[in-house]
């Protein structure tokens, strides 16, 4: 009930802000493509079902975002208000905090190019809501963006335990991902994230874990978009499936 209070609050002040902090653009920005580097704050309320069958699972309403340093680089934070539930249990409280550090490189109107590192710290107050691991995850990608409004965007990210409670299990996994997408010139977009996951500290179990997401422009500074997510393939059953929602105040 909490997270639900906090979803709906923040999207009635989302709603009554963003006519004024918005900022009219020459062209569509949504926020979606890692090579738009504007700065944003987005209010990501989601809900991931790890077992359906045995009733577990984690509701997050993720508090982000990411500011402009140059044309070339960006830092962002990340910070999510998690519910774990489970039959008989149910804990309350902060998950572990992203921060980022991004440097992008626009080689033509084509092509972007970026690197990125993420950390995470182990900041959980409950043992279900994070990992007991300061994780380290750098990631490179390449976005080519075709003149007919579509774009795909590749990438490789690695996720690595570097310290933290040493009970916990160690964490080193990749993720490779494809994300095909279109944006609208009449201010939508959709696009769909292919994700998949490679344990290499556990056999080498894998996954396949593809995503649709479908967001719009209520204004040129303002977005709003829905993601649903699911396990489609693999011997690795991180979730059964994912319902997320977001908005994003961009060019504050």
């Amino acid at each position: 009930m909490i997270i639900k209070k906090i979803t709906v609050g923040l999207a009635v002040l989302l709603g009554f802000a963003a006519p004024a902090w918005a900022q009219l653009q020459d062209t569509w920005h949504f926020g979606v493509k890692p090579t738009e580097n504007i700065t944003t704050l987005e209010v990501n309320p989601a809900l991931t079902v790890i077992d359906d069958k045995a009733g577990v699972s984690l509701n997050t309403v993720t508090l982000k975002t990411y500011r402009v340093i140059n044309e070339n680089y960006n830092w962002g934070v990340e910070l999510p208000l998690a519910r774990y539930e489970a039959p008989g249990k149910s804990v309350n409280g902060i998950g572990d905090v992203s921060l980022s550090a991004t440097g992008l490189y626009q080689a033509n109107d084509m092509l972007g190019l970026g690197v990125k590192m993420e950390m995470l710290a182990p900041t959980a107050t409950k043992d279900e809501l994070g990992t007991g691991k300061l994780v380290m995850s750098p990631t490179a990608f390449a976005v080519i963006t075709f003149p007919s409004q579509f774009y795909m965007h590749w990438e490789y990210k690695h996720y690595f335990s570097a310290a933290g409670d040493g009970s916990r299990p160690y964490i080193n996994y990749a993720r490779p991902r494809l994300t095909l997408g279109y944006t609208s010139p009449s201010q939508w977009y959709v696009l769909t994230n292919l994700y998949y996951y490679i344990d290499f500290a556990n056999h080498m179990q894998s996954e396949f874990a593809p995503e649709l997401e479908l967001g719009t422009l209520v204004n040129e500074g303002t977005a709003f978009y829905a993601n649903f997510s699911t396990h489609a393939a693999g011997n690795w059953d991180q979730k059964d499936w994912g319902l997320s929602i977001g908005f994003k105040l961009l060019y504050l």
